[in-house]
C-alpha cells in the first residue's frame, strides 16, 4: 500500500519563474554544459546534469545522502517509496535519506529538451550540516519524509548559480564550490519540510560521535567492519548505534560503508592501468561479482566501461 507520509509538498508562493531571475541564468548555464544526451556527471559526486530530447522510461537509480533535483525544463516523475509525483520548473524535489527511486522524463522534445541538475550531498556533509543545526540537548527523534518538495526559492537558486559557475575555475572548484555545496545544504535543512530531517539528530553528543564513526568508516573502509565493531568505538550499544547513524547519516552503517568502498573504487578505476577485479579486493568487496552488480547500482554503468586503458611504455 502507497505511504501517505514518504512525500512532502510544502506550498509557498514561488519566487521566479522557469524564464526569469537565477533558474533561468542556471538553464542557460545547464544549456551551456549538458551538450550531450543523457547524464553528465561535471562535479563528481556532487553535480550531475541531464538532458533528453525525448520521454525516456523508467529507470532505477540509487541515492546516496541527500539530494536536491531541480527541473528546468520539461518534466519528470519519479516514484519514492509507494509515492510518485511529478516535478517541473514550478518546484524543486528533495531526497531525505539513502534508497532508490524509479524516474522517467514526461516532457521533452528535439526542439525543447528536458532539463534537470541534481546536487547529492554526501552523507559525511549532512551529518556535518545536522550537527551544527542541532539544538543544545537535541530534540525529539523523528524519521521524516523521504522525500518533499518545494518552490525554487530565489536564494537557493542564487546559491545554485554560483556553483555552476565555480566549474569554470579549477581553484574555484577546489577552494569555494565545498562552501557553496554547504551553503545549499543548509538552506535545504532550515526549511519546513525538513524539520522533522533537523529533530531526527537528536542530542549533539551522540552525532559527534556517529560523524567519528563515518571518518573511521572512510579512513579503514577495506577492513572487515563490522557494527558491533563500530558500536564499540563509539560507546553505544549496536542497536542504538544503527538507529542513531541513520538519522544523522541519512543511511545504514553498512550501506555507508558499501557507498565509501564503491566512491574510492571509482577514484581507482580512473587511474589508468587499474583492473576491475583488484579494485574490488583493495576496496573491500569479497567478490568481483558482488562489487559490479553494486556499481552497477550505483553508477549506473559497468566498472569496465570506466576503466581507463593502461598507459603504454
Amino acid at each position: 500500500m502507497a505511504s501517505t507520509t514518504a512525500l512532502r509538498r510544502i506550498d509557498l508562493e514561488p519566487e521566479g519563474t522557469e524564464s526569469e531571475g537565477p533558474y533561468g541564468r542556471i538553464k542557460e548555464l545547464v544549456l551551456g554544459l549538458a551538450r550531450a544526451e543523457g547524464h553528465t556527471a561535471v562535479y563528481y559526486p556532487d553535480i550531475c546534469l541531464y538532458r533528453f530530447s525525448a520521454p525516456t522510461t523508467y529507470v532505477k537509480a540509487a541515492t546516496f545522502g541527500v539530494t536536491l533535483g531541480i527541473v528546468l525544463q520539461g518534466a519528470k516523475r519519479i516514484r519514492v517509496g509507494g509515492d510518485e509525483l511529478t516535478v517541473d520548473p514550478a518546484r524543486l524535489i528533495v531526497l531525505t535519506r539513502e534508497g532508490e527511486h524509479g524516474t522517467s522524463v514526461v516532457e521533452a522534445t528535439r526542439q525543447r529538451p528536458y532539463l534537470g541538475l541534481g546536487i547529492c550531498f554526501q552523507p559525511e556533509r549532512v551529518a556535518r550540516a545536522l550537527l551544527a543545526l542541532a539544538e543544545a540537548g537535541g530534540a525529539a527523534e523523528a524519521e521524516g519524509p523521504a522525500a518533499f518538495t518545494l518552490p525554487p526559492e530565489a536564494g537557493l537558486g542564487d546559491a545554485v548559480e554560483r556553483l555552476l559557475r565555480t566549474l569554470a575555475d579549477p581553484l574555484d572548484r577546489k577552494l569555494i564550490a565545498p562552501l557553496v555545496l554547504d551553503e545549499i545544504l543548509f538552506r535545504l535543512l532550515r526549511t519546513e519540510a525538513a524539520a522533522a530531517v533537523r529533530g531526527g539528530v537528536g542530542p549533539a553528543g551522540d552525532a559527534d560521535r556517529i560523524l567519528g564513526a563515518m571518518q573511521h568508516i572512510r579512513q579503514h573502509h577495506a577492513d572487515k567492519l563490522t557494527v558491533a565493531e563500530l558500536a564499540r568505538l563509539a560507546a553505544m550499544s549496536p542497536s542504538h548505534f544503527a538507529h542513531r547513524f541513520r538519522a544523522v547519516a541519512r543511511t545504514s552503517p553498512m550501506r555507508y560503508l558499501r557507498g565509501v568502498r564503491l566512491d574510492a573504487a571509482r577514484a581507482r578505476l580512473l587511474t589508468a592501468g587499474a583492473r576491475v577485479s583488484q579494485v574490488a579486493i583493495d576496496v573491500g568487496f569479497e567478490s568481483p561479482a558482488h562489487f559490479t552488480r553494486e556499481f552497477k547500482r550505483r553508477f549506473g554503468r559497468s566498472p569496465s566501461l570506466l576503466r581507463l586503458p593502461p598507459t603504454s611504455a
